[in-house]
């Protein structure tokens, strides 16, 4: 049996493989432990008992030698652990963007929703917005890891200017600069209301990000809408810079929970133009197709191809 991990700062979803067929999911509040041990025991206890013979573990944070540490929350794990605790004589611990993007060059084209643009073959990039960002370059099978999603950010127009001067203040608070990721993630989309809020010299509300998505879809509140609009642009934005960084001319990947809440805006032609105008002399941008990685397993898959390679 071949046992796969997904461990995201909030979602942790483990599977159990036999034969290339999923027999069993857990999903775990990744928050709820105080270390990798712990939340690894709780996953073995709730799928079914077996021999695992083969294990990959992909986490949400970098990935140094036999050790990786979550960003976002303080959990870790080391493959010595790894094979203690499930006994498999085979162990990878990979960043979960390997394991998305392992997924995309692995898994059938019907797994993804082909957003725009027309299939092409070529070098492919993932960007996955959740409770962080992640990015990934897929280049002839092979996953290369990228922290991207710290790069600082670039802001298009006056207005997104003015949302960037309002968020630096905060983020200098803490001493960092504004990177993509304060924007395009799970407590992005909340450091952008608070920034359009303040532009527009509007009251914020105490909304989390699932609250302020939810309202600006549903156009109630011009406020929530205006900031999952400009949300939507920047991704588009970051996504093109990716593609032209890495000439992805296969695709760009779309995942995380948040672009699946938003796709009604990324199915747009304003996205689009915004991916297409995202750099200088980049005419083939408008070549390359866009998916969205909307299913919530596709990681855990990948993690699963992983392991099942090894």
């Amino acid at each position: 049996m071949i046992l796969a991990g997904d461990i995201g700062g909030t979602n942790a979803r483990f599977g159990c493989y036999a034969d290339g067929e999923r027999v069993g999911v857990a999903e775990l509040d990744a928050e709820a432990f105080p270390n990798g041990e712990e939340l690894l025991a709780a996953a073995l206890a709730e799928l079914p008992p077996r021999t695992i013979d083969a294990c990959c573990l992909a986490v949400a944070g970098p990935v140094f030698g036999d050790e990786a540490k979550l960003t976002n929350i303080d959990i870790a794990f080391s493959r010595t652990g790894i094979e203690a605790a499930t006994g498999a004589s085979a162990v990878a611990l990979v960043n979960d963007m390997v394991a998305l993007g392992s997924a995309v060059s692995g898994l059938p084209d019907d797994r993804f929703e082909l957003l725009s643009g027309e299939p092409r073959d070529g070098v492919k990039c993932v960007l996955a917005a959740g409770t962080g960002l992640g990015m990934v370059v897929v280049a002839d099978g092979k996953c290369l890891p990228s922290e991207g999603g710290h790069a600082r950010i670039a802001p298009v127009g006056a207005f997104e200017r003015e949302l960037i001067s309002f968020s630096e203040s905060e983020v200098e608070l803490h001493g960092g600069v504004l990177a993509w990721e304060h924007y395009l993630s799970g407590r992005g989309v909340e450091a952008l209301y608070r920034a359009v809020c303040a532009v527009w010299g509007a009251k914020p509300e105490w909304f989390d990000a699932e609250r302020i998505t939810r309202r600006g879809l549903a156009v109630e509140d011009p406020v929530c809408h205006t900031t999952v609009e400009t949300w939507a642009g920047m991704l588009a934005t970051a996504a093109g810079g990716l593609a032209v960084t890495s000439l992805s001319f296969g695709g760009v990947y779309l995942g995380g929970s948040i672009p699946v809440a938003v796709a009604e805006f990324l199915r747009g032609a304003l996205f689009r133009r915004r991916f297409e105008d995202a750099a200088w002399a980049a005419d083939y941008l408008k070549e390359i197709p866009i998916y969205l990685v909307a299913d919530p397993l596709a990681g855990l898959d990948g993690a699963h191809l992983i392991a099942a390679e090894r």
